[in-house]
């Protein structure tokens, strides 16, 4: 693939992520430990990939922008924990400056990754770094540094290529530096789970910008992740994992502003971010959120008060893999 274009693009770099994080799954919930130490980072971005792939394997348009924007609504509404989420939010954050592109040059992936940085940041309350946003930082500015200094007569699809061989680079030492960011992660002596599956998906991209073979060897040398025997971290002693609770509710930006400060009282790694910009007839779009509190009422009490959710579930975060996910009403969901 020398220049992405169309659904046929953005379908061969999704494949080729979701082939490569679902490699990498058991060492990333291995890896896991923070917000939650719950071994599932790589199972949530794997179900986010999977969704993303079957929503641009049925679009029907040349438009990458457009394709970008059915990509994310679909990972939006497939995610589940942090990193899921943050991945499902970047990939629909990605889509805005992509709009009308069926060919995409080395400042539209730049402008993409830069929507992208800012999307997944402001769907944070309390951003953190060491984690998949510092890497997708990276990336974005990896980047923007390319489309900027590109030697001129350069030819575009050489110019691609070597800006997203760069940022590979880029990511990979950002992925690194994890580990110095959070204690969480210095104490354990690992870097970051979700941004080392930022990486791969990364990776992926490469490797269908290129038309190369991807790097099986990309990752190995990263602490904590190369370790194919190690078991996942344990939760420290006296932690209380509570709930994760999820939903997608319609709201003004006032009310999203309100439900905000709302769920920031009762709960932390909350997440919430629109699923698109398509108002309905009160002015409203849809709001993907994410939350862990200690007991599922206390987020699905607020939710209810703001709208009618919907998909709305919680799950145990202290059930091994989360097999205990489940819908609020007490049905059991996916």
């Amino acid at each position: 693939m020398s220049t992405p274009s169309g659904p046929t693009s953005v379908e061969r770099w999704l494949v080729l992520a979701e082939d490569l994080v679902g490699r990498a799954a058991p060492r990333l919930n291995a890896l896991n430990v923070f917000p939650v130490p719950d071994a599932d980072t790589g199972s949530n971005m794997l179900a986010t990939l999977r969704a993303a792939r079957a929503a641009a394997e049925s679009a029907e348009t040349a438009d990458v922008g457009a394709v970008m924007a059915r990509v994310g609504r679909a990972a939006l509404d497939a995610a589940h924990g942090n990193s899921g989420t943050l991945l499902a939010v970047a990939l629909a954050g990605a889509s805005g400056p992509l709009r009308g592109r069926r060919e995409v040059r080395v400042a539209d992936l730049a402008a993409a990754f830069g929507a992208a940085d800012e999307a997944a940041r402001a769907a944070l309350s309390e951003p953190q770094e060491g984690t998949i946003l510092t890497v997708l930082t990276a990336a974005a500015e990896s980047l923007e540094r390319s489309a900027a200094e590109a030697p001129s007569g350069t030819g575009e699809d050489s110019r691609l290529a070597d800006a997203v061989t760069a940022m590979v680079a880029g990511s990979l030492r950002a992925v690194e530096g994890t580990e110095a960011l959070l204690p969480t992660l210095a104490d354990a002596h690992v870097v970051d789970a979700g941004a080392v599956g930022l990486l791969w998906v990364l990776e992926a991209l490469r490797s269908a910008v290129t038309g190369t073979e991807v790097d099986a060897e990309l990752a190995a040398a990263l602490h904590g992740y190369a370790d194919e025997s190690r078991e996942a971290v344990a939760a420290p002693a006296g932690h209380t994992a509570g709930v994760e609770v999820m939903g997608t509710l319609a709201l003004t930006p006032l009310d999203a502003a309100e439900l905000r400060r709302r769920l920031d009282a009762v709960g932390d790694s909350l997440i919430l971010a629109p699923v698109s910009r398509e108002l309905d007839e009160q002015g409203r779009v849809p709001w993907r959120v994410h939350v862990h509190v200690p007991r599922a009422e206390d987020a699905v009490d607020v939710l209810r008060a703001a709208g009618e959710p919907a998909g709305l579930s919680v799950t145990d975060l202290s059930a091994p893999a989360h097999a205990h996910r489940h819908e609020a009403d007490g049905r059991h969901g996916r």
